[in-house]
């Protein structure tokens, strides 16, 4: 081989090298959202991601063969290069799940209201979206998760995982369970402005907003979860904990001052423009409730249900009621089947009690979803104002 022929090989190698180095960083950052990467391709990147960082990394190797056969560059600029490329493989691995937001599933520290009421950690107005389970009440205060995104807890014997997608404005609670085995959870990426995650034991990605298993297709089962101010919390669960998680390091500090979570919430500004936003039934960040069942979806504004107080409605196999709780300003989920029967709810409590059917279970309602994100993962939802 001839040095002409050797450098334009070994220029091609390093080319090629940087260019695969470099698909990680666009496509598992915020870079790839900025660039409207789809889900499938995020997907599909994370599953061959090793043997793309594999071979990068044979391409690099075939040019340092080279240099050292015909010196064609200084050692210093290949050393740079080799530098450059393990950045890029440390950022596409490692800056999203465990650097910019780790997750806290299995270190989330929680406190009795008394201990957080003693400090000023919460004002009175501040939105906690609350999971109870297994007589295990929890708050989790909105203002204080989307670094993080993720959180667990034993609740009664049974670990429970709250995930929130601030982009979505979306809490979603699962039990620690995929298939009989524990899942930990990691922040993978976030495509149309809806959080993706990462099983780390199975290798399973979860598409938070749809509880869907990309790979497997298999579905996650939420928990119930209630919206509400830290001051209704207290009257309602004065026995029950609190997420303490204060923003003390200089990084989640940062993040909170460059992304602040009223700009992501207000405005008709997004700050990742992929979701769907012609469509003017409502502003597009407009809050909503929703239900989505065997192919079917229907979401209702806010409005809509404090002027109907309770809403009884069929949506695929789900038979749901939907009540607007007045003095808390509170909306609750409930399961309409009750001892096989299918029943309609006149009046019903935050707890599920009633005057003619007892007490009813929680069930899961999505609550306070933006609306463009809903109608972009749910294009054909019925709308309900």
């Amino acid at each position: 081989m001839t040095n002409d022929k050797a450098k334009t090989v070994l220029g091609l190698a390093l080319a090629s090298s940087a260019a695969l180095a470099l698909v990680g960083v666009f496509i598992l950052t915020d870079v790839g959202q900025l660039l409207n990467v789809s889900k499938g391709m995020v997907v599909a990147y994370f599953q061959n991601h090793l043997l793309v960082m594999l071979l990068s990394l044979a391409l690099f190797v075939v040019a340092v063969f080279l240099n050292r056969r015909f010196s064609l560059m200084p050692s210093w600029v290949l050393a740079l290069f080799g530098a450059f490329l393990l950045g890029c493989f440390v950022v596409t691995k490692y800056l999203v799940p465990y650097v910019m937001f780790p997750a806290q599933q299995h270190h989330a520290v929680y406190k009795s209201n008394e201990e957080v009421a003693s400090d000023d950690y919460l004002e009175p107005d501040d939105t906690v979206y609350v999971v109870t389970h297994n007589g295990v009440s929890r708050a989790f205060p909105q203002k204080y998760l989307w670094v993080s995104h993720i959180f667990g807890g034993d609740y009664g014997g049974e670990e429970v995982v709250l995930t929130y997608c601030v982009l979505t404005n979306l809490p979603i609670p699962y039990l620690n369970d995929l298939d009989g085995e524990p899942m930990d959870l990691r922040v993978l990426a976030q495509t149309n402005n809806n959080l993706l995650m990462w099983d780390t034991h199975s290798g399973e990605i979860i598409q938070q907003i749809n509880n869907t298993c990309e790979l497997s297709k298999r579905q996650l089962a939420p928990l119930p979860i209630t919206e509400m101010t830290w001051k209704s919390y207290e009257v309602l669960f004065p026995d029950g904990q609190v997420l303490y998680n204060p923003y003390e390091k200089p990084l989640e500090r940062l993040l909170d001052v460059l992304m602040p979570l009223d700009e992501a919430h207000s405005g008709e500004d997004w700050m990742f423009n992929t979701v769907a936003l012609d469509d003017t039934r409502l502003p597009s960040k407009e809050k909503v409730v929703g239900i989505k069942s065997g192919g079917e979806a229907v979401a209702f504004t806010l409005d809509y249900l404090r002027n109907a107080g309770v809403v009884n409605t069929r949506v695929g196999d789900e038979r749901i009621a939907i009540a607007h709780i007045a003095e808390h300003d509170i909306f609750v989920g409930f399961d309409r089947m009750k001892d096989g029967q299918e029943i309609e709810v006149t009046e019903v409590d935050v707890f599920g009690n009633t005057p003619e059917h007892g007490q009813l279970e929680p069930t899961f309602i999505y609550n306070g979803p933006m609306w463009a994100v809903w109608l972009h993962y749910h294009p054909e939802t019925k709308l309900l104002k």
